[in-house]
């Protein structure tokens, strides 16, 4: 009986809730949202400085939020630019004098609190010709009391007052208006509003031929005609109607994470905020499971969701803030270098297997990876190496195609023939695990190539290409390990030396018993040691040689077992054929101020609000998803000359942009 309720459960979620129905209320929740939002502009009292400093929230003790608006914590250096030769002076009694120590910290932290209490303190700052002065007048309004005790938690709020307009920080939307969009933001948008225009013109077009082709009665014979079959969508409209929504679709990224009609808001880690959200995904991952078409280890549907469920728990990792938590931190490390050895393992196994080596693959994934990507370096100007995984996971597999692609093509047919092929690929992947090496301990010779034109475009962030060094050398093995697995596991299964039936145990159960007894105590172990490490700077030293073993750990207890591997959760596959996007769409849709914040659509009530965002967050990641397959299958078609031809218009767009990048890089 239980087990008929979960299924009939399941199948009525499924009938009255489908992917089609929940975009369109999240159409409407957007649309009403945004009307709300302007709306509120237009009265008094919904100023951000107002906000900053009279309406909040403490997050923790000591920790102010506004009314929807973010706090920046201004350093020294920031603070000195912003005050430079300023003269402010602090006018009152002992709480204003706690309000001028504070505020005097933050430029000079080594100052004490020093002198006779009841009469003028004088500060100065000759480096920044900056004056600061408290004046010793206790007659202070009562009415002030409750405001300058919030004031005085912080003396932060007084530096985003002054300084937000000055400094601009990214992560400082209290009293600081919107960035005038830049010239290639403007053509994007002008591109996108035609194709808006375009597919209305051609919506309307089709409906008016549709009701000259309507059917009608037959007054002789008394039957209906039949109307004619709708003619097939055109590869042109497929395009059209695709920039359309994608136009709709960017106008929604801007306005949450450019424009000021939302609103933002700090994060602020506790465990609840972390450890309540995986409780509910895990129940929901239980909750829809299904049997696998196939039970061989790693299979498609293991692997989406094996994504799927590392997915989730990032984003609920970045929202809360958990990097602040290290050993929660360091698990997640472990996840995304399991991204990158799936990123290994799948490539490897796609080039040894298929021996497919044209240049319409290597397109078609590029596109996939980057499409979304490049639009949003576009509409919301940012760097591409700002979106970090994105030219991690291109690299890899560049250099993947790179290793295997080479003379001498080696694939499995021509290893089957003749075994010496396979001493061949070794030599090649130690070659490639030599390159590594070499790389990653000659950061000179690293930030050479990487520096270089027109490379550095792609690479460079805030003017070098550091980040893109510690990001690569993280993980700089993992994706050859997955390689490397990949090779083993196919040479045991061409062996007939795995048992990958239905139900049955992948190895003999004296071996599995170790090896699941392995699997279980290295995850405990690492476990231990993510708690026991003391520094992020100590832990990633060490992250690169022990982040595999988990990973295989993993493989090894999901796959041992013949009935875990006949069985996935359907929740987390779904989410993980959106993984990408999903981990795109998080940085300006669901956060905010570049992912340092958290979009506000419903202020007031975080829980309803988190759950609103999410819920339209997933739709537009869904919909972004299908749009990329739509136009990959368009835009880069499998006959070649065709192909080269649409590569040379996408080669020479990318000049465009390098050229407009240099003229704005000149003013």
């Amino acid at each position: 009986m239980a087990a008929l309720a979960y299924t009939r459960g399941r199948r009525e979620i499924n009938q009255y809730f489908s992917v089609s129905s929940a975009k369109g209320l999240a159409l409407a929740a957007v649309l009403l949202l945004a009307a709300g939002h302007a709306a509120l502009r237009h009265y008094p009292g919904h100023d951000s400085c107002e906000h900053l400093l009279s309406s909040g929230r403490f997050l923790g003790e000591k920790v102010w939020q506004p009314h929807s608006c973010m706090m920046h914590k201004y350093k020294v250096s920031e603070a000195k630019t912003c005050l430079l030769e300023k003269h402010v002076a602090f006018v009152g009694d002992s709480r204003i004098r706690q309000l001028f120590y504070s505020f005097v910290k933050i430029i000079n932290p080594q100052f004490r609190e020093e002198g006779n209490k009841h009469e003028n303190i004088p500060f100065e700052d000759k480096t920044a010709s900056l004056k600061v002065d408290f004046l010793w007048h206790p007659e202070v309004n009562a009415s002030m009391k409750q405001r300058i005790k919030v004031w005085t938690e912080s003396a932060m709020i007084l530096m985003n007052v002054c300084c937000n307009k000055v400094v601009r920080p990214i992560d400082g939307s209290c009293c600081q208006p919107p960035a005038a969009p830049t010239l290639t933001q403007k053509l994007a948008a002008a591109f996108f509003s035609l194709s808006i225009a375009g597919c209305l013109v051609l919506h309307l077009v089709h409906r008016h031929s549709h009701r000259r082709s309507r059917p009608c009665a037959d007054v002789e014979g008394g039957e209906e005609k039949k109307a004619a079959p709708a003619a097939p969508v055109s590869p042109s409209e497929v395009v059209l109607q695709s920039c359309c929504k994608l136009g709709l679709i960017m106008a929604y990224f801007y306005l949450c994470d450019r424009a000021d009609l939302f609103m933002k808001e700090n994060k602020f880690y506790t465990h609840s905020s972390f450890f309540t959200p995986i409780i509910y995904i895990l129940v929901l991952g239980v909750f829809y499971n299904e049997n696998t078409k196939e039970t061989k280890m790693l299979n498609r549907e293991q692997t989406e969701e094996w994504k799927g469920w590392m997915q989730l728990v990032i984003l609920i990792y970045h929202i809360s803030g958990a990097s602040t938590f290290l050993p929660v931190y360091m698990h997640i490390r472990v996840l995304v270098a399991a991204y990158l050895f799936q990123t290994g393992y799948g490539h490897f196994s796609y080039f040894w297997i298929k021996g497919d080596f044209g240049i319409h693959r290597v397109c078609q994934v590029l596109f996939r990876l980057n499409f979304l990507v490049v639009v949003l370096c576009i509409v919301m100007d940012r760097p591409y190496q700002f979106y970090y995984f994105v030219p991690l996971v291109t690299v890899w597999f560049l250099v993947i195609y790179g290793t295997l692609a080479l003379w001498p093509q080696i694939t499995q047919k021509k290893a089957n023939g003749n075994c010496f092929w396979h001493l061949g690929l070794l030599m090649k992947l130690a070659s490639l695990l030599v390159c590594i090496c070499f790389l990653a301990y000659s950061q000179g010779a690293f930030e050479k190539i990487f520096s270089l034109w027109p490379l550095s475009k792609c690479f460079e962030l805030n003017g070098n290409v550091y980040e893109w060094w510690f990001r690569w050398k993280l993980d700089r093995y993992v994706v050859f390990h997955g390689m490397l697995f990949a090779f083993v596991y196919l040479a045991l299964q061409k062996h007939q030396l795995l048992s990958e039936g239905k139900g049955e145990p992948l190895l003999p159960s004296r071996v599995a018993n170790v090896l699941l007894f392995v699997s279980v105590v290295s995850f405990l172990t690492y476990s231990i040691w993510a708690s026991s490490c003391k520094t992020k700077a100590e832990c990633n030293e060490l992250h690169p040689a022990v982040s595999v073993v988990q990973i295989l750990a993993f493989i090894l207890i999901r796959n041992i077992p013949g009935y875990a591997r006949s069985v996935y959760s359907s929740f987390f596959a779904w989410f993980g054929k959106i993984s990408l996007e999903l981990f795109i769409c998080q940085y300006h849709i669901w956060l905010a101020a570049d992912t340092r914040g958290v979009l506000v659509l419903v202020p007031g009530s975080p829980a309803l609000n988190i759950t609103v965002s999410t819920f339209v967050f997933v739709c537009v990641a869904h919909e972004i998803s299908r749009i990329t397959n739509d136009l990959a299958h368009v835009l880069l078609p499998k006959e070649s000359s065709a192909l080269w031809k649409r590569l040379a218009c996408i080669a020479a767009f990318f000049c465009a942009l390098l050229l407009l990048s240099a003229v704005r890089g000149g003013r």
